[in-house]
Formats: C-alpha cells, structure tokens, sequence
C-alpha cells in the first residue's frame, strides 16, 4: 500500500512538473509573436501620425503641425535627408540624433500664399542607417478678410519662387516647361486640378494671353518678363502651341 502510494504521488508531482514548464514558456511564446507583430507594424523610422489634416488655414497664416519621429532600432541613428514637396514648405527636426529606441519632434511650416483647397504636401525622411520614411500634410487655404491687397503675395515671391520662378528660367522644352511650372496646379498631363484643364480647352490666343499676362489672381500672374514673370516670349509662344497640340483627353 505504501508502495502504491509513493508511485502515485511521484506521477502527480511530474504531472504538476509539466504544467508548470508548458505555463512558463507558453506566456514566453506570445511575448515573442508579440515582438514579432510589433516589429511589422512599426519600421525602424516612423513618422506619426503619417497623414496630418489642419483643416482651413487663412491665407496669409503660415499653415504648421508637430509630427513625431521615432527611432524603433536598437541602434542611435542620425537624420542625414529631410526633403519637403516644395520650396514653401519648410520642415525642421527638434534633434537631427535620435537615440536608440527614442524620439524627436519635427516641426512642419507651409507658407500659404497663393494657396487654394486641398492642398497636399509631402515630407519624407532618411536615416544614418538608410531607413526612410514619409507623412503627408493636407489642409485648405481660405479667404482672410484681414487680409489687405496690397499684402497679398504672388507666387514669384518669397519661398514660392523656387518652385515657380528659379526653375523656369532659361527652360527651352515646352514639355519640360510645363512640367517644372504648371503641372503642380494644372496636372501631370493638363487634366486639370487646382486649376482646369488645358487639354484643348483654349484657343492659341488665349493660351499665350493667359501664360503672360495671367488671370487676375494671385494663383495664376502672368509668367512673362515684363510682368515680373521668368519667362521669355519664345518660352510662352513655344509652351502655348505645345498644349494647344494636346488632344482633348488623356490617354
């Protein structure tokens, strides 16, 4: 009887045994398939939130928003790249050194002159060990009755000159033209987006009008030199029959 009772509790203290051991190391798989998803969701550079919407901006207002960068490697990295989507959109980190599993602010600031609704600008980001990353920064830019006239800019002025005046200077190729100054506005092939489509919509005339002496808006100044613009007469006559030859619908 004793016998049988030594047996039977050496086979309940081995059951216990490996109840314990199957316990222990079950919580340490799921920390592992844990680490696992949080490894995939999250790359080794990441921007949050990756879209930022401001909503409406009065035109005049410098259109701004904190994003967060954060380091997910176990490694201290530096911010070697920052590029912006144009030369009005400025975007400055708190700290270029991010510490190994760390973070640092950036600071974004868009220059709204001359803007209308739906703006998107882009940021995108690279590290000392070659990971990149990007967000978006949308907003609308509306009217400001506190706005006087004479204050109101154009896009030849100020941090909007380097995307719509510098670029266009001494460009010969009307395809190359249009693609450095009119599609941010008029679309990759003249569809249409802020601005309408020139896709055999206008005459000759009114294209070459249109291009050098604009529309009365700050969006759209004329382009030609005499008005302030970076553009020669032969650029404009040469840009207004390259779109007037376009057919009317993209391909």
């Amino acid at each position: 009887m004793a016998k049988y009772l030594t047996v039977l509790l050496c086979f309940l203290m081995l059951s216990c045994s490996q109840q314990q051991e199957e316990q222990s190391t079950e919580p340490a798989s799921q920390q592992s398939a844990a680490a696992k998803v949080s490894e995939k969701d999250f790359p080794a550079l990441h921007i949050q939130p990756s879209i930022y919407e401001l909503g409406d901006i009065k035109e005049g207002e410098a259109a701004i928003a904190t994003f967060i960068i954060r380091n997910n490697s176990n490694q201290l990295v530096e911010l070697v790249d920052i590029q912006s989507s144009c030369g009005c959109t400025a975007a400055e980190p708190d700290s270029y050194v991010i510490p190994a599993n760390g973070f640092t602010q950036l600071k974004v600031a868009v220059d709204t002159t001359a803007k209308q609704k739906g703006i998107k600008k882009s940021i995108s980001l690279t590290d000392s060990l070659g990971n990149q990353a990007s967000a978006i920064l949308t907003f609308n830019v509306i009217e400001n009755p506190h706005l006087k006239l004479g204050d109101i800019k154009g896009i030849f002025d100020g941090q909007c000159a380097s995307c719509h005046f510098e670029p266009l200077v001494d460009v010969l190729e009307p395809s190359k033209l249009y693609e450095v100054g009119c599609a941010m506005c008029h679309g990759a092939e003249a569809e249409g987006a802020y601005a309408p489509s020139l896709r055999n919509t206008f005459s000759l005339a009114s294209l070459s009008h249109g291009i050098a002496h604009g529309v009365g808006k700050p969006q759209m100044p004329g382009f030609a030199e005499i008005n302030g613009g970076p553009l020669t007469h032969e650029q404009i006559e040469s840009l207004a029959l390259w779109l007037h030859q376009l057919p009317e619908n993209v391909k």
